[in-house]
């Protein structure tokens, strides 16, 4: 073989080497766990700002590293901390959680108030300024619907929602018997100066809440309980809050009327409808 071929293959030889000389491998991944419990147990856990879908008491299995873990039990204010995980250990957290403040606030709107009825046999007039407002149905057919709306903008937006009920007060009745009034959510825009039967929004057939009304005590409250998963979502923006539909569950074979002071009604302010709410700032 000649000398120059010869020096090729040597210089060829001693690149190769310094080559395989000058790689690494990547050291292997190390791993320890974080322990996570809360009293009480059953808090959501969050690490890095991502829920995991698990509750307290839980272990996970992380890369050695900071993790940033926060706890979310209902009633109770959020936890948050940071922790380190080291290879081949456990990293403990034991979370006493702080029982949250809980607030009441009733909302009951003055002349300001949104609130209206629609008459199906009177499908192009408007009842917003009246001091009263109707559901139901005569023994002609003739149906009444209410809607109601209230402003949530006095609630702090990261509020949690305990439980919330609606109240209005039934000042008179039409006809006989006793009947169910339903709440329905409203599912489109309305304003209470021009809703009609003939552009009364569109609603939900799901029933949130219902209460019996009677023909012979009418001058009493009524309440419509259980509505605070449709207040949170009002209060979250996962529900567009376009407020209530208040219509006899019957419609159809309904032969009474109940009659409603609205947020217009004089006589005795504290009779207008009122919406309380039960929350916590997490």
């Amino acid at each position: 073989m000649k000398r120059k071929e010869l020096l090729v293959i040597l210089l060829i030889s001693i690149m190769l080497t310094l080559m395989i000389g000058c790689t690494t491998s990547a050291p292997p991944l190390q791993y320890g766990s974080i322990d996570v419990n809360s009293t009480p147990t059953g808090a959501k856990v969050y690490i890095n700002g991502i829920e995991t879908g698990m509750v307290t008491p839980i272990v996970f299995t992380k890369e050695v590293g900071n993790y940033s873990v926060k706890l979310d039990k209902f009633y109770y204010e959020i936890w948050e901390g940071t922790v380190t995980v080291n290879a081949d250990q456990t990293t403990y957290i034991n979370a006493p959680l702080t029982p949250a403040s809980i607030e009441t606030i009733t909302l009951q709107p003055g002349s300001e108030g949104k609130d209206s009825a629609v008459v199906e046999t009177l499908p192009d007039n408007n009842y917003g300024s009246l001091t009263y407002f109707y559901t139901g149905s005569t023994i002609l057919n003739q149906k009444y619907r209410a809607y109601l709306q209230f402003d949530l903008s006095t609630i702090p937006t990261n509020a949690r929602i305990i439980d919330a009920y609606s109240m209005l007060y039934q000042i008179n009745s039409l006809g006989t018997g006793n009947f169910i009034v339903g709440l329905y959510q409203v599912t489109s825009d309305w304003e209470e100066g021009t809703i009609t039967w003939n552009n009364q929004p569109t609603s939900s057939t799901v029933l949130e809440a219902s209460c019996t009304v009677y023909a012979a005590v009418p001058a009493a409250w009524r309440t419509w309980y259980n509505i605070g998963d449709l207040v949170q979502g009002w209060l979250d923006g996962s529900i567009t809050n376009q407020g209530i539909l208040l219509n006899s569950t019957d419609e159809a074979s309904l032969t009474m009327i109940a009659v409603f002071c609205s947020s217009d009604y004089t006589t005795d302010t504290s009779k207008r409808p009122k919406l309380t709410i039960n929350y916590y700032i997490p």
